[in-house]
């Protein structure tokens, strides 16, 4: 038997969420929310020593908000308890993460998240040969630093490029 006989429906998508910790919730929220427009479908204080088993930390009280685009659901999580640790992540590091959006117009989308106050890491990056020629992809920050990106697929129907 093999993990894959474990996902409950080969036809939909087994990803269920991407969480991501962050340090102000309420801040969080306003860009999620607010600047990417995601639609806020809970927000939840947890506490106890049961969810400190769950995630492996002791003594964690947490602040989670559930937000959904499309066929993703993200979850911000804040811990409230214990004190939080910020560390640097550059995108060559160990254990660096990021969360893609699929766009139909990159270059409109861009503009639109610049206009907004979202602080890219570069201009927008167009793939020129090879089996991705077509995509065009962008990285930028949400306020924790966390790496988020921007992807446009010629490749796939209503896409532009």
């Amino acid at each position: 038997m093999s993990f894959r006989d474990f996902v409950l429906d080969a036809r939909a998508p087994a990803l269920h969420h991407v969480g991501l910790t962050v340090s102000d919730l309420d801040r969080s929220l306003a860009f999620y929310r607010d600047v990417l427009e995601l639609e806020l479908l809970e927000v939840l204080d947890v506490s106890g020593p049961e969810i400190g088993r769950s995630v492996g930390v002791a003594g964690a009280e947490l602040r989670i908000a559930f937000l959904r685009l499309a066929g993703l659901q993200l979850e911000l999580l804040e811990y409230t308890a214990p004190e939080q640790r910020v560390y640097e992540r550059r995108n060559s590091d160990v254990g660096a993460a990021h969360v893609c959006f699929r766009v139909s117009d990159l270059d409109g989308a861009y503009r639109e998240l610049s206009a907004r106050g979202v602080g890219f890491v570069s201009e927008p990056f167009r793939i020129a040969e090879g089996r991705h020629a077509g995509r065009a992809i962008v990285y930028f920050r949400d306020p924790d630093e966390i790496t988020l990106e921007l992807l446009e697929d010629a490749n796939v129907p209503g896409a532009g490029g």
